[in-house]
C-alpha cells in the first residue's frame, strides 16, 4: 500500500490523489495516441473480433479514437451500460448517438451481448500496479463483470504512466487484469 508521510494511504485517499494527478496532466489529448496504438496492437495479437471498450469521461483517456480505429479494423466494439449494479456490454453502432447513462457517462442503447463473445476488454482505472492490480472508481462494476468473461479473454488495463503505483490495497473481490498499458513508449 502506498505511504504518504509515513501513514498508510487508504483506497479513498489514493483515489482522490489519482484523480487530482490525472486531472493535472496537461497533454492528455496527445498522450492517448501511444496508449491506443499499444492497445490496438494487443487486440491484433490475440485476433480480437469483439472488444469491450469504455467511454472516457472527465480526465480519463479519450476513447473516441480507439473506438474509431477498432471499427476501422473490422472489430465489433461493445461499450458498457450500467444496469443496477452491473455492467451490460452493448454493441456500439457508430451511427447512433450514445444516451445519458449512470453517473453521467454516455452509454449505448440496444440489447446486451453475451460476455462470453468478447475477446478483449479495455478496463479503465485510477491506478494500476505493473502486475495488473487495479484501483477503480469504487463501485465494483468491473470486479463483477470480469468474472463473466471467457478464461482466454484478454483484459487490458489502461492509464497514463503517472497512474502506475508500486502497490495498492486489494480485497478478495478485486480482479486483476492480464496486461497494463500506459502512454509511456518503453513500458
Amino acid at each position: 500500500m502506498p505511504e504518504l508521510d509515513g501513514a498508510i494511504e487508504t483506497k479513498q485517499e489514493l483515489r482522490a490523489r489519482m484523480r487530482r494527478l490525472r486531472g493535472a496532466i496537461p497533454d492528455r489529448a496527445v498522450r492517448v495516441g501511444p496508449l491506443w496504438a499499444a492497445v490496438l496492437e494487443q487486440c491484433r495479437q490475440v485476433g480480437a473480433g469483439t472488444v469491450l471498450a469504455f467511454v472516457g469521461v472527465g480526465s480519463e483517456p479519450d476513447t473516441a479514437v480507439l473506438v474509431e480505429r477498432l471499427v476501422a479494423d473490422g472489430v465489433r466494439v461493445a461499450l458498457p451500460r450500467v444496469e443496477g449494479d452491473h455492467i451490460v456490454a452493448v454493441l456500439h453502432d457508430p451511427q447512433l448517438a450514445l444516451s445519458a447513462g449512470a453517473y453521467g457517462i454516455p452509454e449505448p442503447v440496444g440489447p446486451g451481448i453475451d460476455p462470453a463473445t468478447i475477446d478483449a476488454v479495455v478496463v479503465p482505472g485510477l491506478a494500476y500496479t505493473r502486475d495488473g492490480h487495479r484501483l477503480g472508481q469504487g463501485g465494483g462494476f468491473y470486479d463483477r463483470f470480469l468474472p463473466l468473461l471467457r478464461a482466454d479473454c484478454l483484459t487490458i488495463g489502461v492509464c497514463f504512466a503517472e497512474q502506475i503505483v508500486d502497490d495498492l490495497a486489494t480485497e478478495p473481490h478485486d480482479r486483476i487484469v492480464d496486461v497494463v498499458i500506459t502512454d509511456a513508449v518503453a513500458e
